[in-house]
């Protein structure tokens, strides 16, 4: 028996020695922060910019843009960046409709997105960096004992995000749904303004006043049947915050009514490459000083 334990103890201790070294590996990769040298544009923000704006038509451009990023993701992605990386001199960030939509604040638990989400930040947010947004603690720790803990690895930052190329299916897309998870609960009540997406807006505009560098807030075109179906409170919240953030000499470069054809889009709120093409060359000229 005494034998038994003493092996039992020294296979533990075994697995607590290799988890303690691959903990200890994983904790310098983490530590070496993405060095963007060659960087002076960066795209921040949710999948209407990580399939609309392609990096590779404006120089030294990086798209770091991904799927069901809120602001409050943007915004510490991107203060991690900045600390990192000082020829940053604009950021392009999302703007738009759904950027203020509460369905947002529940992607961290419960949301078929929550474990992809937390998969991504867990290096640049901690538990106490959720503020005012429901959690799935056991799901945030889960991936980063998975991530930190059982096996080695040099890829720990995965809310890099990148330039998607899509192609066209607006005669594919489900607009129904689009406008259900966007604006709706499960209910079909309106899910109303997340105050932590402004809160969080706010925090990013601070933040690159403090770096001294320049914020552009994009709204990539809409489909119009998708506007049609925006809800009022949504379209009056929107064009309130892009003036007054146009008063505080915010630059807000708002293509969402634009008409462009249907061959454009990938679905009712993306833009397919082509599409992408086409607006990257209408920010490329807004861009450049006047």
């Amino acid at each position: 028996m005494r034998v038994f334990i003493l092996r039992i103890l020294v296979f533990l201790g075994l697995v607590l020695l290799l988890m303690g070294g691959i903990f200890m590996f994983n904790r310098m990769q983490l530590k070496r922060a993405p060095l963007l040298t060659d960087t002076e544009v960066l795209v921040i923000g949710d999948s209407r910019l990580m399939t609309g704006i392609n990096p590779a038509l404006i120089p030294h451009c990086k798209n770091t843009a991904q799927n069901s990023e809120s602001y409050i993701i943007s915004y510490y992605k991107l203060k991690y960046l900045l600390a990192h990386n000082s020829g940053i001199k604009q950021v392009i960030l999302s703007f738009s409709y759904p950027s203020f939509s509460a369905y947002l604040d529940g992607i961290f638990k419960g949301d078929v997105a929550t474990t992809d989400v937390l998969n991504r930040i867990y290096p640049i947010m901690g538990i106490a960096d959720f503020h005012g947004v429901d959690l799935d603690v056991y799901k945030y720790y889960q991936v980063w004992f998975k991530n930190m803990m059982v096996y080695p690895h040099t890829n720990h930052h995965k809310y890099m995000g990148g330039f998607v190329k899509l192609q066209p299916g607006i005669q594919r897309a489900n607009l129904d749904g689009t406008i259900m998870r966007h604006y709706f609960d499960k209910d079909t009540n309106n899910i109303g303004i997340s105050t932590i997406a402004r809160q969080y807006l706010d925090s990013i505009v601070d933040l690159t006043k403090q770096k001294n560098v320049e914020l552009i807030l994009v709204n990539v075109p809409l489909h119009k049947d998708y506007l049609k179906r925006i809800p009022e409170n949504f379209v009056e919240y929107y064009d309130g915050v892009k003036l007054e953030l146009e008063a505080k000499q915010i630059k807000v470069l708002d293509y969402g009514h634009m008409i462009i054809d249907d061959k454009y889009f990938k679905d009712y709120n993306h833009l397919d490459e082509e599409g992408a093409n086409l607006v990257t060359e209408l920010i490329k000229a807004d861009l450049k000083p006047q």
